[in-house]
């Protein structure tokens, strides 16, 4: 049985809209043509997928049971159509990688760099996500790598998948070099009194702060400051405010530059693996797999 992809894309934008007039609109094809070819469908296969309420059309169970399905085929098909559109466009290949924000940061820029003196014809394209984003955007082939914290997701629907373990990333606690708890250990629970700097709520690094706070029964810190990313969250602690818990990776070169100092809180040893995600070696064009060799070589050097 062959499916009517036509009629389903028409049911699909009605739903979306809420009418057959707005998908009119947006498909540019007459109101009564769209309602005949889903009546059509409908009694082709003997559904109801749209019912009436008052002048509102809504959808049945079957027609919401069907949506998520349809929904998932055409985003396929935006994916296919941009897949060809970046053939055409960049006949050398596209790269496309995606990462939390340490990883598009503080690890892709270098390996990017070398990659690009090796394929200056090959476009690449760094989309910042959070982990599990990063995730769900490979898996849906919307990118060729992806880079993120193995912690930091929720699941790991991707046994199908490549894991490169990248680095260990540590977590610090740190503050200005002249604030009383500066290269001194202390408990969390005094620590937590400071003012703390910290990114936006539903962050990875800020939910790491709250799990040890409540594992250790001691009080959540205030949050005085917060910030969206995390050069200004250091800049904040550095100019001598307060105190903030961040990825070694980011803090290590003002703490070697004595711009930072570590804060030694008694009990808490936090690290996170950075891993390299991809499909199937075989599934890969060859500078994918040269983009994955750069990155793994120079893993040691970060």
């Amino acid at each position: 049985m062959t499916i009517n992809l036509h009629a389903l894309m028409l049911f699909y934008n009605v739903a979306l809209t809420g009418s057959v007039t707005e998908a009119s609109k947006r498909l540019n094809i007459s109101q009564p043509a769209i309602s005949a070819q889903i009546r059509s469908f409908e009694k082709q296969y003997n559904i109801l997928l749209f019912e009436k309420k008052g002048r509102r059309l809504v959808l049945t169970p079957f027609g919401q049971k069907l949506l998520k399905p349809t929904e998932k085929l055409f985003i396929l098909e935006g994916q296919i159509e941009s897949m060809i559109e970046d053939y055409h466009q960049h006949p050398q290949g596209k790269l496309r990688i995606s990462g939390n924000y340490l990883a598009t940061s503080f690890l892709i820029p270098k390996w990017a760099s070398l990659f690009k003196q090796k394929y200056p014809k090959v476009a690449v394209e760094i989309t910042t996500v959070n982990s599990q984003a990063a995730l769900d955007k490979l898996m849906n082939y919307e990118s060729d790598i992806a880079i993120f914290g193995s912690s930091e997701i929720t699941n790991h629907k991707a046994n199908q998948l490549h894991f490169t373990d990248i680095c260990q990333n540590e977590f610090n606690f740190v503050a200005a070099p002249n604030h009383k708890y500066a290269n001194r250990q202390i408990t969390l629970e005094d620590l937590v009194k400071e003012p703390f700097i910290m990114r936006e709520e539903g962050s990875a690094t800020r939910k790491k702060l709250l799990e040890v706070c409540s594992v250790q029964n001691v009080s959540l810190p205030i949050i005085e400051l917060q910030f969206n990313g995390i050069n200004e969250i250091i800049q904040a602690v550095v100019a001598g405010y307060g105190v903030s818990f961040v990825s070694s990776l980011v803090a290590s070169p003002f703490i070697k530059r004595g711009e930072l100092a570590v804060v030694d809180v008694t009990d808490v040893r936090i690290a996170n693996n950075i891993v390299l995600c991809s499909h199937d070696a075989d599934d890969m064009e060859a500078y994918m797999r040269d983009f994955i060799s750069i990155a793994t070589a120079n893993r040691d050097t970060l």
